[in-house]
């Protein structure tokens, strides 16, 4: 199993001003994630037996579980962007 990421830093160097550094702890995302899931399940149930005959209905109910593999498996991703006068560096670690 893999082990989900825990922060989100974000390093903002702008040419001959001051860094902007940010930390976002991830269980934030987690937090809404499992808030929404908990407000449409009802929905996602009923959609999901409504579309079962179709082959749709698997699909839905595994949604949820696809989305934290994508999301644990952003761990260690590095993105980084820069312009003329600006760089932008995206951590998750």
């Amino acid at each position: 199993m893999m082990r989900p990421p825990l922060f989100i830093r974000i390093l903002i160097v702008q040419k001959g001003k001051n860094k902007i550094r940010l930390w976002f702890p991830f269980i934030l995302v987690w937090l809404v994630f499992l808030v929404l899931a908990i407000a449409l399940s009802p929905l996602i149930l009923i959609a999901a037996l409504v579309l079962w005959p179709s082959g749709l209905g698997k699909k839905l109910l595994m949604f949820g579980p696809m989305f934290f593999n994508v999301l644990n498996s952003l761990s260690g991703l590095y993105i980084q962007t820069q312009d003329q006068d600006s760089k932008v560096y995206i951590t998750i670690k």
